[in-house]
C-alpha cells in the first residue's frame, strides 16, 4: 500500500514538472531590422554575425558590437548598443502586441501624430542567415567580413582568388534598376536626394520603400533618398532638411513616416 502511494506521488510530481517546463517555440519571433555594426549570434561556443533581415528565434543569444534594432513580430522594437547581450525571447518587447514607439508623420513640414501602422511584420523577414565563411577576412569578429558579405553589390564572386566554389552569387548582379527587387528587409543604400538627415544625438534607423535599412550615426549630413520611415530611439535627436531650406527636428522616441 505504501509503495503504491509513493508511486502515485512520484507520478504526480513527474506530470507537474513536465507541465511546468514548457519548451520555447522554434518559430521565429523577431527580425534584425538594422545594424550599424555586426550583430553576433551564439552557435555553440562560437559567435557568428547574422544578416540584417534575418528571422530570430526566442532562444537565440545575441551580442551587439554597435548600434542595432530588433523588430518583434508583435510590433515592439528593441534597441541595442555596443556590448549589449540578449536572449531574444527574454526581451520585454517580445511580449508586446503593438508598437512601443509613438507614431508620427510629416505633413506640410510639420511633425504630427499619426495612426499606428498596420503591417504584417513577420512577412518582412527571411530565414536566418550568417556571414559566408569566405567573407571572414582577418578575424571572425571584425566588421570587414560583415560588410563585404552584405554591402558588396556584386556579392562575393569578385573576391574569389582561386577555383574553389564560394558562397554568394556565382555571377555579378545587374546594376539597378535592372536588379530584382529584394522582398525582405535588407541592409542597403538609401538613395540620393530627398530629405537630408543630421543626427545630433544617439543614432537613427532609416528604412526605404524597397525595405533597405541603414543606421545613421552622429555627425555629417546623410541624404535619405527613398527613405519612407525613420525610427528614432528615446534620447536620440535628428534634424531633417529639405533642399528648399525647410527644417524639421525630431526627438525620440518616435516612429516617423516621411511619406
Amino acid at each position: 500500500m505504501v509503495q503504491r502511494l509513493v508511486g502515485c506521488l512520484l507520478a504526480a510530481v513527474t506530470v507537474l514538472g513536465a507541465a511546468g517546463c514548457k519548451e520555447r517555440s522554434d518559430k521565429p519571433i523577431a527580425g534584425l531590422l538594422a545594424a550599424g555594426a555586426p550583430v553576433l549570434r551564439a552557435e555553440g561556443k562560437a559567435w557568428r554575425p547574422i544578416a540584417v533581415g534575418s528571422q530570430l528565434l526566442g532562444h537565440d543569444e545575441l551580442r551587439a558590437t554597435g548600434p542595432a534594432v530588433l523588430e518583434f513580430f508583435g510590433g515592439g522594437l528593441r534597441f541595442l548598443e555596443k556590448g549589449d547581450t540578449l536572449e531574444v525571447g527574454d526581451a520585454d518587447e517580445a511580449k508586446l502586441h503593438g508598437v512601443n514607439l509613438p507614431s508620427r508623420h510629416i505633413v506640410e513640414g510639420e511633425l504630427q501624430e499619426a495612426p499606428r501602422p498596420l503591417r504584417i511584420i513577420a512577412a518582412r523577414y527571411t530565414q536566418v542567415m550568417v556571414t559566408p565563411a569566405s567573407a571572414q577576412q582577418d578575424d571572425s569578429y571584425s566588421s570587414n567580413g560583415y560588410f563585404a558579405a552584405f554591402f558588396t553589390p556584386n556579392g562575393l564572386s569578385s573576391k574569389a582568388t582561386d577555383d574553389t566554389p564560394r558562397e554568394g552569387p556565382r555571377k555579378p548582379l545587374p546594376p539597378p534598376p535592372h536588379r530584382p527587387r529584394v522582398p525582405h528587409i535588407h541592409a542597403g543604400n538609401l538613395g540620393e536626394g530627398g530629405w537630408v538627415a543630421t543626427v545630433e544625438d544617439g543614432f537613427v534607423v532609416a528604412e526605404t520603400d524597397d525595405l533597405a535599412t541603414a543606421v545613421l550615426l552622429e555627425g555629417g549630413e546623410v541624404p535619405l533618398g527613398r527613405t519612407t520611415r525613420l525610427v528614432v530611439p528615446d534620447g536620440a535627436e535628428v534634424v531633417l532638411r529639405m533642399q528648399q531650406g525647410q527644417e524639421v527636428e525630431v526627438e525620440g522616441p518616435a516612429d516617423v513616416r516621411l511619406r
